[in-house]
């Protein structure tokens, strides 16, 4: 390469946008029968919606990571089930929504409204916490050419923080859109210091900025 290419510019990037999904995301999702407050990842709606929208206008390629889970339990690991019979250590509660979210076909499964998939844009089903850990990630980014990762969605200190891990690994240049990724508050704080001493952390205005012109 004859130049660096780490700044998140319209013609070699990607926005990844993390399990932003009904179950996760939605004020209704089934953690909410459990008595679980809204969920903290709803603050990267606002902020996230303006950045794809800005990425559509410059055509950078937008990817949906779904977490998703087949019907009959197949996908599941037993380690996954195991971990999932915890009680977390931090909050008290039990893990075992872990396995309640995510069926395939289901309103669950489907992004939020509020950021819903536009025509052109693609979509991936990943099985484990990283985005890029047995999927078709690699190939769609390769084949459209892309060399930046721009990395959004939920959960900081989980699945945001796994599937920047995997860009890297992958060999992509790694961009977190700070404000577009959130978390449990308890983990939001930590999830983002590892994520600012790894990679470049941008705030979403910025980049839209780097996309029109303006910056």
């Amino acid at each position: 390469m004859t130049e660096l290419r780490m700044e998140p510019t319209a013609g070699r990037t990607a926005v990844i946008v993390v399990d932003m999904q009904n179950d996760l995301v939605s004020l209704d999702r089934p953690a909410a029968k459990r008595g679980a407050p809204p969920p903290a990842s709803r603050q990267a709606i606002g902020p996230l919606q303006l950045l794809l929208e800005a990425g559509r206008q410059a055509k950078v390629p937008i990817v949906y990571i779904l977490y998703t889970m087949e019907n009959n339990y197949a996908s599941t690991s037993p380690a996954w089930i195991e971990y999932s019979r915890r009680t977390s250590p931090r909050t008290g509660r039990a893990k075992s929504g872990n396995l309640e979210v995510g069926f395939e076909g289901t309103w669950g499964q489907q992004v939020v409204p509020e950021l819903a998939p536009q025509s052109g844009d693609f979509i991936v089903r990943k099985h484990r916490l990283g985005g890029f850990w047995g999927t078709e990630l690699n190939q769609v980014l390769r084949s459209n050419n892309i060399e930046t990762t721009l990395i959004t969605g939920t959960a900081t200190a989980g699945c945001v923080l796994d599937t920047a891990i995997g860009a890297s690994a992958y060999d992509y240049y790694t961009v977190i859109a700070s404000d577009c990724v959130a978390g449990s508050a308890d983990l939001q704080e930590s999830g983002m210091t590892l994520l600012e001493d790894r990679y470049d952390c941008i705030l979403s205005k910025e980049i839209i900025g780097l996309w029109s012109g303006t910056v």
